[in-house]
């Protein structure tokens, strides 16, 4: 539900508005119900991943009982803006926005949180730390809803030369941001409300024993009594304390200038910074010693005392940045012909991208920091241009204009730099039991340029510059480092418009993608320890599409 209300007094716009909604989230499968396996080659098995798997000798199974959860959630918000015309040349706009965050609940209290040395009263025997809501203190959400939620919007419009000619534009803004619902699946997923296994291989367990030497909990209620028994070690998620809804910070500057008739030339700077954005962190990681195998990962985790295993505890400890350059031209439909073109120079950094907060984001859990580095989806140079060709084909006579005269070219191009990517060892040498080590490097990663393309395919960088983190560490190699092979796209098409009557029209259209059947490579495999390891096994896009359309209006 929205409502706006505008009016004009002077020279100002005032808009006064909110916003309100209450909205349900159920779900009901069988995730994870048939057993997750897997294989890393790591001791005391083989060390290969593909013999392991022969053998039926699994690294680790996880194993559930599904996902059933009724989530409810509801919105708010109030807004008011103020468009003043402070003269002929310039306008200021002022806003302000109340967004307070209200979190997510669900019918049947499937969620946790953790608060150290505190013991459940609605499940007495849930490991000491985790509470749930109904139990004294703990919020029906997890967390506390966050009431002072006010973005401030300020935004200018400058006319430099009083012209109409060339203008200067910027603005600021906060705004706060809602986490993904899927958040809650894990929530659901926990003990006791949807118990979860988390084994390691050993030397007793195998694909036809998986539970040999341990107890095997299934069927498992989908709602706990009040005195249920909790499957050790128990695999909890939990939100921190003082957990609240993260925001950004957008701020941007633009000079645009008509430099001549139906064409303008724009130069603009756009960034923002992302604060409190959540992530998911390895609360009782297993502690390294000399001697430790993937095998004794629970019973060297820092809790692993009071019951627990794998704990993944969502807080509200994550940063980004962006910086970009953006250049622009523009020409608009003129004399037969349209173009617009733009190159973006940017910069983007944060700790975990795309991160919904439903999993493990940082590799270290010591060390936030250790995950800094350039963004997944981080494209330094991108350009990107269009136009519309109106042919000048025509004749004097009718038939042979209809027929061969008339006709539109169109074209798309896009091209951008690789995609970024880790080096991961592949195996679990810092025997934390997160699995997200990376490769150390030993040696110069980067070959000279002159190389042919099956070259590149059959090794991107230096495989011997690599090497498998060494015992008790992460990796020295810093995320997203490296750099995917550059992409480009060119799409082409052709079109005419024949009319049939004064209401009824008809439009050919022939089109190309990837007009020139580019192959654009993708990022090699980048696991350490695969047979695959630096070679290019895949590619971006479609190969060459021709397509032809017949579109009848009226």
């Amino acid at each position: 539900m929205n409502n706006t209300v505008r009016w004009t007094k002077g020279k100002h716009q005032i808009t006064l508005g909110g916003e309100g909604g209450w909205a349900n989230g159920d779900v009901v499968n069988n995730f994870r119900v048939n057993g997750q396996f897997t294989f890393n080659g790591s001791a005391p098995f083989t060390g290969d991943s593909l013999a392991d798997f022969f053998l039926g000798k699994f690294s680790t199974l996880v194993q559930g009982i599904g996902e059933y959860k009724n989530t409810r959630f509801k919105i708010m918000a109030l807004y008011f803006d103020d468009s003043w015309k402070v003269n002929r040349r310039f306008t200021l706009n002022l806003g302000l926005r109340w967004d307070p965050y209200f979190p997510y609940t669900d019918e049947l209290g499937k969620l946790s949180a953790w608060r150290p040395g505190q013991q459940s009263t609605r499940y007495p025997n849930a490991p000491v730390g985790v509470l749930y809501p109904g139990d004294p203190g703990l919020p029906d959400g997890g967390y506390n809803t966050a009431w002072t939620n006010f973005g401030p919007r300020i935004g200018f419009a400058y006319d430099v030369f009083g012209d109409g000619k060339t203008s200067i534009r910027g603005g600021y803004g906060v705004f706060f941001d809602r986490i993904n619902t899927l958040q809650t699946n894990q929530a659901a997923t926990q003990g006791p409300f949807g118990t979860i296994v988390n084994l390691n291989g050993n030397a007793v367990n195998n694909f036809t024993d998986p539970y040999a030497g341990d107890v095997n909990p299934f069927p498992a209620p989908l709602n706990p009594s009040k005195d249920v028994k909790f499957v050790l070690p128990h695999v909890a998620f939990l939100y921190e304390e003082h957990m609240r809804n993260p925001y950004i910070q957008s701020f941007n500057l633009t000079l645009e200038r008509e430099i001549a008739h139906n064409t303008i030339g724009r130069v603009a700077y756009a960034g923002s910074k992302g604060t409190r954005l959540y992530s998911g962190r390895e609360l009782n990681p297993a502690i390294y010693q000399p001697g430790a195998t993937t095998a004794t990962t629970n019973q060297r985790r820092l809790l692993a005392g009071l019951g627990y295993g794998s704990m993944i505890l969502v807080e509200p400890v994550s940063n980004s940045t962006f910086h970009s350059l953006q250049l622009t031209g523009e020409r608009r439909f003129s004399k037969g012909f349209s173009v617009l073109a733009n190159y973006t120079w940017s910069k983007s950094i944060d700790d975990g991208s795309a991160n919904k907060g439903n999993g493990i984001t940082h590799a270290n859990p010591f060390n936030n920091a250790y995950d800094k580095g350039p963004s997944d989806f981080e494209h330094t140079q991108v350009f990107t241009a269009s136009g519309l060709w109106e042919l000048p084909v025509h004749f004097s006579n009718r038939f042979a204009n209809t027929v061969i005269g008339g006709w539109n070219l169109t074209g798309i191009a896009t091209l951008q730099s690789g995609n970024t990517f880790t080096v991961g060892s592949g195996v679990d040498n810092s025997r934390t039991g997160i699995g997200q080590d990376r490769a150390d490097i030993v040696g110069d990663p980067y070959f000279t340029e002159d190389r042919s393309r099956n070259d590149i395919v059959n090794q991107y960088l230096n495989k011997l510059a690599f090497a498998p983190n060494a015992l008790g560490t992460f990796g020295n190699q810093g995320r997203n480092r490296f750099r995917g092979p550059g992409f480009a796209n060119y799409d082409i098409g052709l079109h005419k418009n024949f009319r049939i009557t004064e209401r009824v029209n008809t439009q050919f259209r022939f089109e190309t993608f990837n007009t020139f059947n580019r192959v654009n490579l993708n990022s090699p495999t980048t696991a350490q320890n695969s047979v695959n390891f630096m070679r290019i096994t895949s590619t971006l896009g479609d190969p060459r599409i021709l397509q032809f359309a017949l579109r009848l209006s009226f």
